[in-house]
């Protein structure tokens, strides 16, 4: 190839590489900031950006509270954040589809919901998994969860199924493991039920949400190797 040709296409390329960067960086301005961002890497679990009458106000929460509180602006090509003790760190910034990414990549901030914020009933089985990441908890999933309870004042007993979420890891059994685990859930506030008792699982409610922890293991198996098999649901009335 002629080197003035090669030189001509290699510009051109260019050309079309730098123009395609810049339609994927979209405009935005203050208004373009407003609303939910969930957190993807960063050091809260979501900012809400608001407006008030004077001023862009934002809050950081952690565990679904509230932990930082401030202002916020764009200035040219920095995302400007005051926190409420006065604090003001400036940021570079890029927003591409629905992802916020400050300081290219050391936070980066998503309008799309995560699982537990849209089905809340997640919450406590990421916690756990978090919590006992020993046990190598596999990701949440869509399960049915097998339920019951009295339904009229003749006490009545009706089994039914609900749609509910659950988590799974495989292990060495251990009454220990299964003792903490259970503590774990009464803790949160869960209360255990009398009648979903049976030899492999146990089940724990707090007003409508059900969770159930059962384990089961390979009748081929011939070691004390388990699965436990944590669900949670939401009893909708």
């Amino acid at each position: 190839m002629i080197p003035r040709v090669r030189i001509i296409i290699t510009s051109i390329l260019f050309i079309i590489f730098l123009t395609a960067c810049s339609n994927n960086q979209q405009s935005v301005n203050e208004e373009s900031f407003l609303g939910e961002w969930y957190t993807i890497k960063g050091d809260v679990e979501a900012y809400s950006f608001l407006k008030d009458e004077n001023s862009y106000i934002f809050t950081g929460t952690q565990g679904m509270r509230p932990v930082v509180y401030g202002t916020w602006k764009i200035e040219k090509d920095k995302f400007i954040i005051i926190m409420d003790n006065g604090t003001t760190t400036e940021y570079s910034y890029s927003v591409v589809n629905d992802t916020l990414t400050l300081n290219e990549g050391s936070e980066i901030y998503t309008r799309t919901a995560p699982l537990e914020v849209r089905y809340p009933e997640v919450r406590i089985l990421k916690n756990i998994a978090s919590d006992f990441n020993s046990l190598e908890f596999t990701a949440p999933f869509a399960s049915d969860i097998n339920w019951g309870s009295f339904i009229d004042s003749t006490h009545s007993y009706k089994d039914f199924t609900l749609k509910g979420f659950s988590i799974s890891a495989g292990t060495t059994l251990s009454s220990l493991s299964i003792s903490d685990l259970s503590n774990y859930i009464k803790d949160l506030g869960f209360e255990s039920d009398t009648l979903f008792v049976t030899e492999i699982c146990n089940g724990y409610w707090d007003h409508d949400q059900i969770v159930t922890l059962c384990t089961s293991q390979d009748p081929e198996i011939t070691n004390d190797s388990v699965y436990i098999h944590i669900s949670s649901g939401i009893i909708v009335k």
